[in-house]
């Protein structure tokens, strides 16, 4: 029977959803491994291109906010990564990249934070803590002034 609830702890522990795992900061982004080619200091919003769903209009809608305040903002509709000998800590923040991507359009991630589906206040708000390197979180690695 301690067998059983050891195994079955350790299926709980390995399933978990990495991203509600991950300490989120004020805005609900949570620390990420960043996309490779993913340009510092802007936001990537991934998303399907020319689709008329409601995902899309959200995208064009968040899109649109980020460059009136004055954010750069890059789309793209996929990613991946190209990590040779990858740590722990890369390892675990690709997952929660990837379950980010995996939540919905649109995807956001900026300077090694990422959200799906956040409110324009929220990106801004992320955006400008990065910049600043004001999240403190458990983890956190905001590329700041790079």
């Amino acid at each position: 029977m301690v067998v059983c609830a050891l195994y079955g702890g350790y299926r709980w522990w390995q399933d978990r959803d990495p991203v509600s795992a991950a300490a989120a900061s004020e805005n609900g982004f949570v620390p990420v491994e960043m996309p490779d080619g993913a340009a510092r200091n802007a936001v990537l919003v991934l998303a399907p291109r020319n689709c008329p769903s409601e995902q899309a209009r959200r995208t064009e809608a968040l899109v649109r906010d980020l460059e009136r305040a004055g954010i750069p903002v890059v789309r793209g509709d996929s990613f991946f990564f190209d990590v040779d000998n990858p740590t722990g800590e890369q390892v675990a923040g690709m997952r929660r990249a990837m379950a980010v991507f995996k939540q919905g359009a649109p995807a956001v991630y900026l300077n090694g934070m990422a959200m799906s589906n956040p409110t324009s206040a929220q990106a801004i708000a992320e955006y400008r803590a990065t910049r600043r390197g004001h999240w403190a979180g458990a983890g956190a690695r905001a590329e700041v002034g790079e």
